[in-house]
């Protein structure tokens, strides 16, 4: 009985998967269709397409799905992690006209570094999350810190907040906003190209680290702000 029971979960999964990766796309594009959009401060990206790169764009692992239905048709590159889940977020990021380099702030930085560098990414922005792929939530690993000093790329960062929401159990709380609900994406002021010295652990380093958190912190204090201004109007 255990046996016929671990194969049946186990032809869940992979039928799961399956159908993720060949409706998923077409049905996050209607879904991210539907959503409501703001965004504040936006030509702190914008200002960068037109210049010699695109920034590091930096948003929490829980707000992927938001990050990547807002910014349907933008020049990025989306840094995915090698892990496992990570081949499903390439899939469906891919499809939906986005690149994607594979590694992560743990694992395959230098990869994606080496990338950047040669010049195949040309004027791209890079998508990271800080705290992917395994967490902690909120949590700021020092690749970010290593990729942004190595390629000599200022950093923007962002903060997300939707008027209705889905929200897993996973490590990160993902958040998967409802159709036709609000969504802000807030942008701060750009934090500037870090100095080599932030690529290594140091005071630096650390310095550089705090600032990204705190103002990560900042954006999403200030999306769910603007979120709960906009219900009220």
């Amino acid at each position: 009985m255990k046996a016929k029971q671990s194969l049946f979960r186990r032809w869940k999964k992979r039928s799961s998967n399956y159908l993720i990766r060949v409706l998923g796309p077409g049905l996050f594009r209607l879904l991210a269709w539907t959503w409501k959009i703001r965004y504040v401060n936006r030509d702190e990206i914008e200002s960068r397409a037109s210049k010699d790169a695109g920034p590091v764009i930096s948003f929490w692992h829980q707000h992927i799905p938001a990050g990547i239905g807002t910014h349907i048709g933008y020049p990025a590159r989306v840094v995915v992690s090698l892990h496992r889940d990570g081949e499903m977020i390439s899939h469906i990021a891919t499809r939906l006209g986005f690149k994607t380099v594979r590694g992560s702030t743990s694992k395959g930085g230098s990869k994606v570094v080496r990338e950047v560098l040669d010049g195949s990414f040309g004027l791209d922005a890079l998508c990271i999350t800080p705290d992917g792929p395994r967490g902690p939530r909120f949590s700021v690993a020092p690749g970010v810190a290593f990729l942004a000093a190595q390629t000599k790329r200022v950093v923007v960062l962002t903060g997300f907040a939707a008027s209705k929401y889905w929200q897993a159990k996973s490590w990160d709380r993902m958040i998967i906003p409802k159709p036709f609900s609000k969504v802000v994406v807030v942008y701060s002021d750009q934090l500037g190209a870090p100095p080599d010295a932030v690529s290594n652990a140091g005071p630096e380093q650390e310095q550089f680290l705090k600032n990204l958190r705190a103002g990560m912190d900042e954006c999403e204090a200030r999306a769910k702000q603007e979120i709960r201004d906009w219900s009220t109007q």
